[in-house]
């Protein structure tokens, strides 16, 4: 504006700049856990930690959602009571998520499908589920079903065969000669069929059944069930 009388004019200029308002965003974590955890409500199983929520992203609102749904961060210590700090087991990411619902009310979290507790030492071999119509062959408690006739006795004699289960004992499929002795049987297990072997006095394995294990033992080969022999036969 113009002076009307003598005197100073101030004329005030605002020059400020501004950055416009920052759009608001929501963190999102990547976490392993265990699996199949006590729910943090101390009751049931948390939800989002069964195999069947694993790699789902899900809107966590607070910290006790969190605990609720994931369950409480767990950290690995010694039989002794010590922490073991930097353990790869350890649950950093559940409570780097718990720290963020701390100062905030919402964040994405997403657990992968690895069960880390799955992944601890054990004193046993660890096993995973078997395929469906799955056959387990028990070497030790199998009743194989050879006998043997002994004139002396009478009577027929259960045989307890050698139960091959390595490949390491075999050579092109029949067992290796320095395996058992004569008059040994042998189950090959790691063959589909387990076929039966008979050592014979040439210290050979022969095929029970074959032409060589007749050869190698007194038997009878023929069509008709239960027949009459009599002395004289061939």
């Amino acid at each position: 504006m113009a002076l009307v009388s003598p005197g100073v004019e101030v004329s005030v200029v605002d020059e400020s700049q501004y950055l416009p308002a920052a759009s608001n965003s929501i963190p999102y974590l990547l976490i392993a856990t265990a699996q199949n955890k006590v729910s943090g409500t101390g009751t049931g199983v948390a939800t989002a930690i069964t195999a069947a929520n694993a790699n789902k992203v899900q809107l966590v609102t607070s910290q006790r959602e969190l605990a609720t749904l994931y369950g409480n961060p767990f950290f690995y210590s010694t039989t002794a009571g010590t922490p073991l700090n930097g353990y790869e087991l350890n649950e950093y990411g559940l409570l780097a998520a718990h720290s963020v619902l701390g100062v905030s009310n919402r964040a994405y979290i997403q657990r992968v499908d690895i069960d880390l507790a799955g992944l601890t030492a054990r004193l046993t071999r660890p096993s995973g589920d078997a395929d469906d119509n799955s056959y387990w062959l028990d070497t030790t408690e199998t009743e194989w079903g050879i006998f043997e006739w002994n004139k002396v006795t009478g009577k027929f004699t259960n045989k307890t065969p050698i139960a091959i289960t390595s490949t390491d004992d075999l050579s092109t499929g029949v067992p290796k000669a320095s395996v058992g002795a004569i008059g040994d049987y042998a189950v090959v297990t790691t063959n589909a069929s387990n076929p039966v072997y008979y050592k014979n006095a040439d210290n050979d394995w022969v095929l029970v059944g074959s032409d060589d294990w007749q050869n190698s033992h007194y038997s009878v080969q023929s069509g008709t069930t239960n027949p009459t022999l009599t002395a004289g036969h061939t």
